[in-house]
């Protein structure tokens, strides 16, 4: 792992001690201070062998009120895939059946 680019493969790098200022490690455990206080305020991510997961909570991406409003989760189990957005937002694709948009 180390410093390369794929310390983590959802990308967050926020949670990452090497490269902060003020980084200081002992064997395993590291900490640094960021230059950004709120961009984002909170960030987590763990990477075990073959699970992965990251959540970040960022003011900076509601500075304008309709901004509120987007929204998005995806889930992933085997085959199958299930998202669900905001129909308010995502009007392109209201209704599909088998890949053929109905309305």
């Amino acid at each position: 792992m180390g410093n390369s680019g794929s310390y983590s493969a959802v990308g967050n790098t926020q949670t990452q001690s090497s490269g902060k200022k003020y980084h200081t490690k002992c064997i395993c455990v590291g900490c640094g201070c960021s230059e950004n206080m709120c961009e984002p305020a909170l960030a987590t991510d763990i990477r075990c062998c073959c699970f992965e997961a990251a959540v970040k909570t960022d003011p900076s991406l509601c500075k304008d009120t309709d901004h509120l409003c987007y929204g998005r989760m995806g889930l992933k189990v085997g085959p199958a895939v299930l998202d669900v957005t905001n129909p308010f937002v995502d009007k392109h694709e209201l209704i599909v059946v088998c890949e053929k948009k109905v309305f």
